[in-house]
């Protein structure tokens, strides 16, 4: 793995800003189309733009089933699943609170690290970063919430859910060997499509409501198709690019820079409130974060 410089920051913190946006972005889809539909409108849209643009490099489609097998459950848990579980959870969450608990993912890759490898066991850094994350979680969720019914507490746990998806892929993605990052976006984007296009037309008939006299409204069109082009298409090739040439820690650092911009965006553009619990829980998950990336004086002494 490479170190990373100035120009896998600065790439970085772009995918956080452009990520941040897409809790937004998602918030408009929402008023013309189902949440199934917002999924698998961005991930069609992303995968023919990548997929246009790896052959156009010159890369060729992969040939063996195992590939494209892995390809598809790579796609369900990185596109298919969070990308319904996040509008889905939207639709009575507020953008910014819902960025807060996707940033729970370098928490859960604590756990997930943890059990299924071998040299990523918990620490007690990593222990405490947990438990002050975890306390964190619970703040954002509010305590009245588990006393009001679970109707109150499904979308923020979908949004938790969608976290842990993405760990799971960014694990998945790093066995990939002999394929190109533009061919592994697409192919990734391709395996959701197989996933969330049919689910989409099924549940919802989209195509029904577009061809209506009162059809969507065109924010809703138009948030979908940035969706699809700049958060999924160009986010997801600068990430695989990333993960690849600095590995799956340096990325999950976009976990601290998400939620960050899209509480901003969602005060500047939603005219949202940013609660006290709100600022609160976001501290403490983005502190626990930083405490589990504390290692002690005695490992750095290990050979």
């Amino acid at each position: 793995m490479k170190t990373p410089g100035l120009r896998a920051y600065t790439l970085l913190a772009l995918q956080g800003a452009v990520w941040g946006s897409s809790f937004q972005a998602i918030k408009y889809a929402l008023e013309g189309f189902g949440p199934i539909s917002v999924a698998a409108g961005r991930i069609f849209i992303a995968a023919v733009v990548l997929l246009v643009y790896a052959l156009m490099q010159g890369d060729r489609l992969p040939r063996a089933a195992s590939t494209w097998l892995n390809l598809i459950a790579i796609g369900f848990f990185n596109c298919a699943l969070p990308f319904f579980l996040i509008p889905w959870g939207e639709q009575s969450l507020d953008s910014g609170r819902a960025a807060i608990f996707m940033a729970t993912g370098p928490l859960i890759a604590i756990l997930l690290a943890h059990f299924s490898t071998n040299n990523e066991t918990i620490t007690r850094y990593k222990a405490a970063g947990f438990m002050l994350g975890f306390i964190g979680v619970l703040w954002v969720i509010g305590f009245d919430t588990f006393s009001s019914g679970v109707g109150d507490l499904l979308p923020q746990l979908a949004i938790i859910v969608a976290a842990t998806s993405y760990v799971i892929s960014g694990a998945m993605v790093k066995r990939m060997q002999g394929i190109s990052s533009a061919m592994l976006s697409a192919g990734v984007l391709m395996g959701g499509s197989l996933v969330t296009v049919p689910a989409s037309l099924w549940l919802e008939n989209p195509l029904a409501q577009t061809g209506s006299n009162i059809g969507p409204p065109d924010s809703a069109i138009m948030a979908l198709v940035y969706l699809g082009l700049i958060p999924t298409a160009a986010a997801f090739f600068v990430r695989f690019y990333l993960i690849r040439q600095y590995g799956y820690t340096f990325v999950s650092q976009v976990g601290y820079l998400v939620p960050v911009f899209s509480v901003l965006f969602g005060v500047l553009l939603l005219d949202e409130v940013l609660s006290p619990s709100m600022v609160i829980g976001l501290v403490l998950i983005l502190g626990g974060i930083l405490l589990s990336r504390r290692v002690s004086k005695r490992h750095h002494r290990l050979p």
